[in-house]
């Protein structure tokens, strides 16, 4: 490799002239068509950051949630989360130079920086590089991804990295392959593939279902329907609910609104993507995906939503009253939650008192939600800012840690000390039968969910076998606990820095009489409670308020709409 071919690599794929582009919560997502020189860059940042690390770095082309005309990149670290934030201002300082030249330098300094050198240097003996340096690629399903990805692909080549492509995966699966290719336990690293992926939810599903994988009901319908959304999700859980049916471990499932990577190079099929269906249409407008839903003849249906990579999932059915009833982050915590709690109560009481359990939630989480942890339950319910890295970074501080935010993006934590204290415990004697069994199915549970990142795939598994085995149906679930109504509205504002929050976004700091303002007015209305936040990406301030009911949900929301016009510089019309 020389410098002079890395530069005619990324001269011929120039930055597009005055467009800025921002790393967000997990990397960068633009309209496709302008995001080669972002692909190209971020391919030579990945084996940097690989070489640094010694280890698999994974490169997601995907747009999540985003319609088919975008794209993007989520980059995974060693551990299979994020990429670590020391590392988001090098990827914007890199995707933000003007010229090629200036990308070169771009990347030198950021070599020099981490005390790397990948051989720009021909000066400079070039270190041994471990030969578990590598990157991990993996595309969606949309029609300009596999472009992108070979980009990507040209990129660590051109420096003489290792690069692996795994083709079409969802971003949870990717993320799974890196934590697993970087274990230091070999077992662990024969899994790190999409075939690795699979066995290891079947057998830990197995495990945790039992003798309880048939439905406790005949009389309920058994199925349980996915909206994939058109996304890289539906296609991978139909592969997923095969393999399961193939170990006699019948789950019945259909999924709808899939198409395959070739059907999506159709224009009009590649279209539906997110559009009008999917988790984050289901869950924001709390409505039916289009096209998908009988509302006659699928009622009391269990019916689950992916997202466009598949990291969120939200629930929803059609009650006998012929309504929508969303069943969405919150809920899928809130059930999870309450089984670990149960299990951990059976176990012995020097092993019960020993471990920590935590509920994460953002101060989006409805209220109900957040009574239900603490009072129900008795868990601890930090609060984290909003974005699933903020809470990811709270939940690893406990033995359990549970996090979802409200679209559906969310897993549990388990501690490898837990986990290995619980397998020895299941093999001393003296075990009763109970606590046997709740030792074998948080085991289970601790294998069964992605310890990386939300997955919808895996969290959809979860959730049906706690329905199975606590008998529930999904109204069941449902009532747990009520939502508090809740109304979300924005305000437009001359200057969003202008707005400051404490740590959790719950309160605001600034301007300093916002925030008694805003208790005022919450004093009024019974188990009322309203925050505003700005936003991250434009200049407006966002307004979350929850009453008793609707109507005063609504009126709250508009009177802390009005007060943050008044007192935050709002412009246009006064709400």
């Amino acid at each position: 490799m020389s410098r002079s071919a890395l530069l005619s690599l990324l001269g011929k794929h120039p930055k597009p002239v005055d467009h800025v582009f921002s790393y967000g919560t997990a990397g960068f997502r633009e309209k496709a068509a302008i995001l080669d020189s972002v692909f190209v860059r971020m391919g030579v940042l990945a084996w940097m950051r690989a070489v640094e690390k010694g280890a698999a770095i994974g490169l997601m082309v995907t747009a999540s949630h985003n319609q088919v005309a975008d794209n993007g990149i989520k980059l995974v670290d060693p551990d299979g989360g994020m990429l670590d934030p020391t590392w988001e201002g090098h990827a914007a300082a890199l995707a933000n130079a003007p010229t090629p030249e200036a990308a070169l330098s771009a990347i030198e300094n950021i070599a020099k920086t981490v005390n790397i050198n990948i051989g720009l240097d021909e000066s400079v003996s070039v270190v041994q590089i471990k030969d578990t340096a590598k990157v991990f690629v993996a595309r969606d399903t949309r029609p300009h991804s596999s472009k992108l990805s070979k980009l990507v692909l040209a990129a660590v080549s051109c420096l003489g990295g290792t690069v692996h492509d795994f083709g079409v995966l969802t971003t949870p699966q990717l993320h799974f392959c890196v934590q697993h290719q970087n274990s230091n336990n070999p077992e662990d690293q024969k899994l790190a593939n999409e075939e690795g992926y699979y066995s290891k939810l079947v057998a830990s599903y197995q495990q945790l279902v039992g003798e309880h994988f048939k439905r406790y009901d005949p009389n309920e319908p058994s199925k349980l329907i996915i909206d994939a959304g058109f996304g890289v999700g539906g296609e991978k859980f139909k592969r997923l609910v095969n393999k399961l049916n193939e170990t006699h471990v019948y789950v019945d499932v259909s999924v709808r609104n899939s198409a395959t990577a070739e059907e999506m190079l159709n224009e009009s099929v590649a279209s539906k993507l997110n559009n009008g269906v999917g988790a984050e249409h289901v869950q924001k407008q709390q409505e039916l995906p289009k096209d998908t839903v009988d509302t006659m003849n699928d009622r009391m249906v269990r019916f689950a939503s992916f997202d466009g990579d598949a990291d969120r999932i939200v629930y929803f059915y059609i009650n006998e009253q012929g309504e929508m009833v969303l069943l969405d982050g919150d809920k899928i915590a809130s059930l999870l939650a309450g089984f670990i709690k149960q299990h951990f109560d059976l176990l012995p009481t020097d092993l019960k008192t020993k471990f920590t359990i935590g509920a994460v939630q953002t101060a989006y989480a409805n209220g109900a939600s957040m009574n239900y942890l603490k009072r129900d339950m008795n868990l601890e319910v930090p609060l984290a800012k909003t974005g699933v890295k903020y809470l990811h970074h709270i939940a690893v501080k406990f033995d359990v840690g549970i996090y979802f935010e409200a679209n559906g993006h969310g897993t549990v934590l388990f501690k490898p000390s837990l986990v290995s204290t619980l397998e020895n415990a299941a093999t001393s004697e003296g075990l009763t039968d109970m606590e046997s069994l709740a030792i074998k199915r948080i085991l289970a549970l601790s294998k069964l969910i992605n310890q990386a990142t939300g997955d919808a795939m895996a969290d959809a598994l979860a959730v049906e076998a706690i329905l199975h085995i606590e008998k529930m149906s999904i109204s069941d679930w449902s009532k747990i606990y009520t939502d508090l109504p809740s109304r979300q509205l924005k305000v437009k504002v001359k200057d969003r820095t202008a707005i400051k929050t404490i740590q959790d976004e719950s309160k605001t700091t600034a301007p300093a009489d916002l925030q008694p303002k805003i208790d005022e007015i919450v004093s009024d209305y019974e188990n009322g409670r309203a925050f505003v936040r700005p936003s991250g990406t434009e200049d407006v301030v966002r307004i979350y308020a929850e009453a008793t009911t609707q109507e005063l949900a609504d009126e709250l929301a508009l009177k802390i709409c009005q007060a943050a016009y008044d007192m935050a510089g709002g412009v246009g019309d006064r709400p």
